[in-house]
């Protein structure tokens, strides 16, 4: 492999690193400074404040395989998570369609039909289609 493409891979898992660390810090609310939002990514990943720091800002000499498959993981977590609560929204969102339903029998009817399609829509975003 000639060095080039070497520099090349390495510089793929710094960016990788970087990258995922601040999809781990998300959601960034209004007022959250890039401090918090380390330290939220670096607690998720399971690395400390300042190799976090250090990977966030591009600065570490050398990344480890650990700490690239630490952050994979923590990703996979979260879009896991993600997808569960998608599914228990749509459950919510049919469960309120049945309801509105039941009230309002005949007027409530395109009401419970639209919250039924987003329900639906709702599902497919969980099932990643």
């Amino acid at each position: 492999m000639s060095q080039k493409s070497w520099e090349g891979s390495l510089t793929a898992l710094f960016l990788e690193a970087a990258e995922g660390l601040r999809e781990l810090a998300q959601p960034v609310g209004a007022d959250d400074r890039v401090k918090s939002q380390i330290g939220q990514a670096a607690r998720r990943a399971g690395l400390s404040y300042w190799r976090a720091f250090d990977l966030w800002y591009r600065k570490a000499r050398r990344v480890e395989a650990v700490e690239i498959e630490a952050i994979r993981a923590a990703r996979a977590a979260r879009s896991r998570e993600s997808s569960d609560e998608l599914a228990c929204l749509a459950a919510d969102f049919e469960a309120l369609a049945e309801r509105v339903s039941r009230l309002a029998a005949g007027s409530g009817r395109a009401d419970a039909d639209a919250l039924r399609a987003l329900s639906r829509r709702t599902r497919n975003l969980a099932e990643g289609e």
